[in-house]
């Protein structure tokens, strides 16, 4: 009976530091999850920002039409260079 009550408390000590080793991981997943959610987020803005400086360099050069016509090949270029090398990484 003894060995088999030290069995099952070995076994809780054993649950124990498995989920306090969990709980430790989990955390440290989130936080990198947090982190790199808001990078793209800033990654976003900072994109929209440069789109909207060039649109408006253009402007003064061509026009708000071929400027947004620019601006908007200019992102889609990006954007598909991006898919392409996220493709080829994942082959």
């Amino acid at each position: 009976m003894e060995q088999l009550t030290a069995y099952v408390l070995s076994m809780i000590e054993l649950i124990e530091k498995e989920l306090q080793l969990f709980k430790i991981l989990s955390v440290k997943t989130f936080k990198g999850l947090g982190l790199f959610a808001v990078g793209v987020f800033l990654a976003g803005a900072g994109i929209l920002m440069l789109a909207w400086t060039c649109f408006h360099a253009v402007i003064a050069l061509v026009g708000p039409v071929t400027a947004g016509l620019a601006t908007s090949v200019l992102i889609l270029t990006g954007g598909g260079a991006l898919l392409w090398m996220s493709k080829k990484c994942l082959k």
